[in-house]
């Protein structure tokens, strides 16, 4: 009996790249022209990441206002790096935001950066020449775990410079002034001009916080502080309740009710209450460090 024949595959055809040599180079050139627009459109994307920021940021103004009906009274902080702000609450004296913020290279933007405005604010430090003595208080405060040794301080009021704000407080929260003012009140036919009184020095203006704001304090030193009396207060401007007996300051519609009594040291005891952290805000405590390093620069020259 005859053997089967053993199946056979049908043969395929045999591919040969020789049948047509220049093929291969025909069907690569869509697949280079899909990888060239692939990439051009990549690079687009990633230029528009990098760049945007840098060119928005030319096409920013620099100055963004407060929202019209604001009831802040204080002046709104701008930056070159400032994108825009959200405003999230605000009362006469502070406002809370959050800014969008550049980078200082403007490729990154930062849209969740924390900001308090405040008033702008003002710190005294008082020395009364015919005791010998600093004046200054101790009080309470919202924020603080105890009573704490406290200098005289407030809010500007609208149209004021930190020195003119200064010289208010001092008359409003202890009664006194400059040696020159009082001079010149009782003369009545010497001008007083502040800027040419000695007895003033102004120890600079500092932001409060750096990243945050909190507005701009200015620190002032009056060297020669003398009492006004009762039947010239009217003619300093004095306003306040005077010594020993409290003030509440309203300048930019803050009502703390916190009171104040007058406490009275030597230049050793208030070296010490300094050096042992008697005054609990960090404010309090450089503007009183700044008068005493003038007072320890003067007398050393």
């Amino acid at each position: 009996m005859a053997r089967p024949s053993p199946l056979r595959h049908p043969r395929l055809p045999r591919l040969s790249l020789r049948s047509n040599k220049h093929s291969w180079k025909i069907g690569l050139v869509p697949l280079l022209m899909l990888w060239v627009l692939f990439c051009v459109i990549v690079l687009s994307e990633l230029s528009s990441v990098i760049h945007h920021p840098s060119d928005e940021f030319r096409k920013t103004t620099i100055s963004i206002p407060s929202p019209s009906n604001s009831v802040f009274k204080g002046a709104p902080w701008t930056s070159p790096l400032l994108k825009d702000r959200t405003v999230l609450h605000e009362t006469a004296f502070a406002r809370c935001e959050i800014h969008s913020v550049y980078s200082e290279d403007r490729k990154e933007i930062q849209s969740d950066w924390m900001w308090f405005d405040e008033v702008d604010h003002v710190n005294v430090i008082v020395f009364d020449q015919s005791s010998n003595e600093f004046v200054f208080f101790k009080q309470k405060k919202y924020a603080l775990e105890s009573e704490s040794l406290a200098v005289v301080g407030g809010f500007h009021a609208p149209g004021e410079t930190g020195f003119e704000a200064c010289r208010r407080e001092v008359k409003e929260e202890l009664g006194y002034t400059s040696r020159k003012e009082l001079d010149s009140i009782l003369s009545t036919t010497t001008p007083y001009d502040p800027e040419q009184d000695d007895g003033w020095l102004v120890l600079g203006r500092y932001r409060t916080a750096a990243n945050r704001g909190g507005g701009f304090l200015t620190a002032c030193f009056l060297r020669d502080a003398v009492p006004i009396p009762e039947n010239l207060q009217s003619l300093a401007g004095f306003e306040g309740l005077g010594e020993g007996k409290g003030i509440i300051g309203d300048e930019a519609g803050q009502k703390d009710g916190e009171a104040q009594h007058i406490v009275r040291m030597s230049l050793p005891e208030i070296t010490q209450a300094v050096l042992n952290g008697k005054f609990q805000e960090v404010k309090w405590t450089a503007t009183f460090a700044l008068a005493l390093l003038h007072i320890h620069t003067s007398s050393s020259t």
